[in-house]
């Protein structure tokens, strides 16, 4: 694909894939989404002794009427989502099949955006983890949603230090979002909503 000024959007790129190295924290966040490398990433965090807890978030897509749906636009697949529900309990499924422990899980399973799962994973965490005293967070999101996932657990989590530690998904990572015209605007899309999300009082006003 040949884009003009391509430092510019290269620029983007490192702007939107931010990727940080795992460090020691109390818990693996997970913002929901029917994908499978999620589980998998976080179960991978989990195993490597990175933090004890895993909080799996998410109901579905509002778009959607349910997971099921969600998950078939996801995959292109006519599957069920493994039987499960909401998409914090589809990640929580794979997550046990790869070794966590299911009492090592928390579930949020009300949140239908990236806004929601931010002030629900905050209210869970200041009620049903109190007692865990939780400092820092490994955010697992996905690649290409990694700054706008920060953005957004930053304006709820705003006393708890985050680390991302992201995973490719959908074949879209930094060296291949312009290879393609899904990974340009999906990217590009990104890069508004991370504008639409904090402009305004909503957001400006928070202190």
């Amino acid at each position: 694909m040949s884009i003009v000024n391509k430092a510019s959007f290269e620029d983007i790129g490192k702007f939107i894939f931010l990727n940080e190295e795992p460090q020691q924290a109390d818990l693996i966040l997970i913002p929901g989404a029917p994908i499978e490398e999620l589980a998998y990433h976080g179960a991978e965090l989990y195993n490597k002794g990175f933090a004890p807890l895993i909080l799996s978030t998410g109901k579905y897509y509002f778009k959607y009427k349910d997971l099921y749906e969600e998950f078939q636009v996801f995959t292109g697949s006519g599957e069920n989502a493994l039987g499960q529900e909401t998409e914090a309990e589809f990640i929580q499924k794979l997550m046990m099949e790869n070794g966590v422990p299911k009492d090592s899980i928390i579930l949020e399973k009300e949140s239908m955006n990236t806004f929601e799962n931010a002030v629900n994973a905050r209210k869970c965490i200041e009620e049903d983890l109190k007692d865990k005293n939780i400092k820092h967070i490994i955010l697992c999101c996905q690649a290409f949603h990694a700054r706008r996932a920060l953005m957004t657990f930053q304006s709820e989590l705003r006393d708890i230090k985050i680390t991302v530690c992201p995973v490719v998904t959908r074949d879209i990572s930094i060296d291949t979002w312009m290879d393609t015209e899904k990974g340009y605007n999906l990217v590009l899309g990104e890069l508004s909503k991370c504008g639409e999300y904090f402009k305004g009082s909503r957001m400006y006003g928070l202190k």
